[in-house]
């Protein structure tokens, strides 16, 4: 077998900062931690479910794209894009720009290393 790549290890690390933030995030607002949010409980609830929620995706494809999944692969790519996209309807400050780069890094390294992670079984030689 061979030894993972460094910039593949690196991309899956960033990915699982990113869900971590993003699971911090929604425990946050569910507790009425974040000061930037209404005390309303549906938008509470609605941003808290959403965050999570895209922490669990994320952490999904983490494993997923660890085992060399295709599809996960391209979902990643969408979902990275998706979340440093998001920035635009916000107010930008410092720590949406650590966000935007948290999400491109690993996009850009997820480009990089296609062959790495497109690479089915068949293309990848017997067993031995």
């Amino acid at each position: 077998m061979h030894p993972r790549p460094l910039s593949v290890s690196v991309t899956l690390d960033l990915i699982l900062i990113s869900a971590l933030v993003w699971l911090t995030l929604g425990l946050m607002i569910a507790l009425g931690a974040h000061p930037a949010i209404p005390n309303q409980p549906a938008v509470r609830a609605a941003l808290a479910s959403g965050s999570m929620a895209a922490g669990g995706v994320l952490i999904g494809l983490l494993i997923l794209l660890a085992k060399r999944v295709r599809v996960a692969y391209f979902w990643a790519l969408a979902a990275l894009s998706a979340s440093s996209l998001a920035v635009i309807f916000d107010d930008v400050g410092w720590t949406d720009l650590v966000f935007v780069i948290l999400n491109l890094v690993p996009l850009f390294l997820l480009v990089k290393d296609r062959a790495w992670f497109l690479r089915t079984a068949a293309s990848r030689g017997p067993r031995l």
